[in-house]
């Protein structure tokens, strides 16, 4: 008897153990799964997007940079558009069934074009429409650790057909069962057995997202077990349409170089540029099919096996009937029609992140942009980007085959940005644009040569009752003590030219005179421009600064132009436009600001001159109707020895900024003009700008003067030019030798027109 008890005691207190450790093995499963599903499921990276372009009646655009866009986003020409994600373009009128974004619905749309402008837009009903959005491109994100990325899908968002296909490949009993299937695991095996191949899996949906939440891919019979109360408790706890939404976020579908791309709502916009919802039934097929094998069935590395996958499972829709025999030998037969691969680590365009984390920064740290999920609209036009990116590949090679290997290392760097509102529309930091690293956009800080000249001239000009363009200057030879040596300036053709007008010095860039102007204004008067134009940095007090000594940044030197291209309008340069949450609640906004900085007519004369620029001077070799058309004007920059080589200039709404040189500062054979112009020439030719409008200023009248003493001359004249003045500024003397070729009416019909209404006026009054 006390044997039996013994044996029973036992028994009963090993039982109590083994129920005691069950219980603490549940409890702590339970704990996990509900504190990882009632908790943040997910860190989501911030992602990046480019601006959603636009179309209203009266923009206009480049229709073939519009077009270049449409194939960015993957959407295809067609006859007859009838899917989202299509479009026609005939002569003047684009067919566009756009795919649909934020509040933009998706549908068919009508654009006219009469020329390069939009005259009407039309939905399919034919009623009018104000605007139309195309969606952005993603360009970038900001992953935490693990670099898992996935756009989450609420419930409403996940189209009928991904949840049916789902289910018929991987779990047919799932709102029947309670986690764990025997009857599941026992028809998978007969299925696939009929088959001859894996057409179903055995484990039920909780099942597998239980394996991916909690537990490693170790195939042994511990981990079963424990996948199996997992489940159980994930099934007690939630209900099925949370269960299949976390899987549907979940699931990994591939790897794209550092990226893991996890979910449906990502699989969609990685491998079909769009949203889950714009997907058609094969294109579902073919995401779920990854299922079985993400690298195996990966369409861009294996493509004939992911479109026998992909049948297969369109095969398993039609026995369930989801989709009919027509449809099913129809959807079979498509291509699988995936979009262009995107980037594959953090950024596709590494300069333009550099700015958007600096600008983030002010407002966000770092936690935030890696788990929040926040939505950056940024200002980046990709097709612009682009351009600039090629330009400055393919003038390297240019370059370098014009000058030899010597020029193997050399480097630059370009922005582009909208004059008017200050975004940065694209951004390169280096000949070689999706290499990371150093970003000379930013943080190459060097002298800007002739690039400063146009500043020292406003700052004269700004003086209007001293200074105009036909103010004469002194190129003759200058010498003068700076810093205890002797500075003795040349100019670039080691000539002096003697007395010329203002306005010539500026687009022949002479230093001599130049300099003498920079003497003559004083240094604090060009510090106080410098900060008008949204310079930080004080001026250092030596006379070689009027020449270019002095030293920035590509983007601290084009934020001066952009006050000078917009016509005195200050604005600062901005990269992001706003952020959202992950509800689509906007959680902060970069509007623009704009500030008069400087009078708008000295400006106006400054244009002007670096207009000749193009027309006569060191960047001359445009037609002038397109010269004219653009409104541009450019300044070209050389630094000592040719170790840099500048380009500003702006046209249509377009300022763009080029440096090129080496990192170690050497010298280039390069100038201004056969080095970073070639790079700005490129691109403008490449997106070909629209024309712009110009500023009609009433105070400023045009008359015609000589271009070697500023006179007054006539339209008859040799060697004259028709020169901008604010009123009351323009030259009274016209020497005798030009008397006979010159009239009385010989300025702008615009003043002409100002003189008979003041006499009319007057004899009203």
């Amino acid at each position: 008897m006390k044997f039996k008890l013994t044996i029973g005691f036992f028994i009963g207190f090993t039982s109590i153990i083994v129920l005691i450790f069950l219980s603490a093995v549940v409890a702590v499963i339970d704990y996990r799964v509900t504190t990882k599903l009632d908790g943040v499921l997910w860190t989501v990276p911030a992602k990046l997007y480019s601006r959603p372009m636009e179309l209203a009646e009266g923009l206009k655009l480049n229709q073939d940079n519009l077009i270049r866009e449409l194939e960015m986003l993957s959407y295809e020409s067609v006859i007859k558009p009838d899917s989202p994600g299509q479009f026609y373009l005939s002569k003047n009128d684009l067919k566009i069934y756009l795919r649909g974004y934020q509040d933009q619905r998706s549908g068919i749309f009508d654009v006219e074009f009469e020329q390069s402008q939009i005259k009407k837009i039309s939905n399919q009903l034919g009623i009018s429409e104000d605007l139309i959005k195309l969606e952005p491109i993603v360009i970038g994100g900001m992953y935490p650790a693990h670099m898992e990325d996935r756009v989450l899908l609420n419930w409403p968002e996940v189209p009928q057909i991904l949840i049916d296909t789902i289910l018929a490949v991987e779990d047919q009993n799932f709102f029947n069962h309670y986690g764990v299937s025997l009857k599941s695991i026992s028809r998978a095996f007969l299925k696939n057995i009929q088959a001859g191949e894996v057409e179903q899996g055995g484990s039920t949906i909780t099942q597998q997202l239980a394996k991916s939440l909690f537990f490693s891919s170790e195939q042994t019979i511990r981990r079963k077990v424990m996948e199996a109360i997992a489940s159980l408790l994930i099934e007690f706890h939630y209900s099925k349409e949370e269960i299949l939404l976390a899987y549907i976020n979940d699931v990994f579908l591939a790897q794209s170089g550092k990226r893991a791309i996890h979910g449906f709502g990502m699989g969609a916009q990685h491998f079909f540029g769009t949203s889950i919802k714009n997907l058609s039934t094969d294109q579902v097929a073919m995401l779920v099919g990854m299922l079985k094998g993400p690298s195996l069935y990966n369409p861009r590395r294996n493509p004939v096996n992911a479109t026998e996958r992909r049948n297969l499972v369109l095969k398993v829709l039609n026995r369930s009937n989801k989709i009919d025999d027509s449809n099913f030998e129809n959807l079979k037969n498509k291509q699988l029609g995936l979009s262009a691969p995107n980037y594959r680590t953090e950024t596709k365009y590494p300069a333009f992140h550099d700015l958007v984390r600096l600008e983030l920064q002010k407002n966000f740290d770092e936690e935030e942009l890696r788990t929040k999920g926040l939505a950056i609209e940024t200002n980046i036009d990709p097709v612009l980007q682009e351009s600039l990116e090629n330009s400055i590949r393919e003038t390297k090679k240019q370059l370098i085959k014009k000058y030899g290997t010597k020029l193997n290392d050399l480097e630059g760097s370009a922005i582009a940005v909208d004059i008017t509102n200050g975004e940065i529309k694209s951004v390169v930091g280096s000949t070689s644009p999706s290499s990371f690293g150093f970003n000379r956009s930013i943080n190459a800080i060097r002298p800007i040569g002739s690039l400063v000249k146009p500043l020292i001239y406003l700052t004269a000009l700004d003086k209007y009752n001293e200074y105009n363009l036909t103010t004469i200057l002194d190129d003759s030879e200058l010498s003068l003590m700076s810093g205890g040596k002797l500075w003795e300036p040349d100019n670039f053709d080691k000539k002096f030219h003697g007395e010329i007008p203002l306005h010539v010095a500026l687009w022949q860039s002479y230093n001599i005179a130049s300099a003498r102007l920079g003497l003559d204004i004083g240094y604090e008067s060009v510090e106080s421009m410098f900060t008008n134009l949204g310079i930080q940095k004080s001026v250092p007090n030596y006379p070689s600064l009027f020449i270019g000594s002095f030293e920035l940044s590509p983007y601290e030197a084009i934020q001066a132009y952009q006050t000078i291209a917009a016509d005195g309008f200050y604005t600062p340069l901005r990269s992001i436009r706003q952020i959202k949450d992950t509800k689509g609640d906007l959680e902060f906004s970069y509007p623009y600001s704009i500030e008069q900085r400087v009078r708008p007519e000295p400006v106006a004369l400054l244009k002007f001159g670096m207009q000749q620029t193009f027309i006569r001077g060191t960047a001359r070799g445009y037609p002038l109707d397109k010269i004219e058309s653009w409104n541009a004007g450019g300044k070209t920059g050389t630094s000592d020895d040719q170790r840099d080589s500048w380009f500003v200039g702006f046209a249509g709404e377009l300022l763009v900024l080029v440096w090129l040189g080496f990192d170690d500062n050497r010298p280039t054979p390069l100038t201004g003009r056969t080095g970073a112009f070639q790079v700005w020439k490129n691109f403008i030719n490449s997106i070909n700008p629209v024309e712009s409008d110009k500023n009609v200023l009433p105070r400023i009248e045009y008359v015609w003067t000589d271009m070697k003493d500023g006179l007054l001359s006539g339209k008859k004249c040799k060697n004259s030019l028709l020169v901008p003045f604010i009123k009351g500024t323009e030259p009274k003397i016209i020497p005798n030798v030009r008397r006979s070729c010159a009239t009385k009416f010989d300025r702008s019909d615009s003043g002409v027109l100002d003189k008979l209404r003041e006499v009319f006026e007057g004899g009203q009054g």
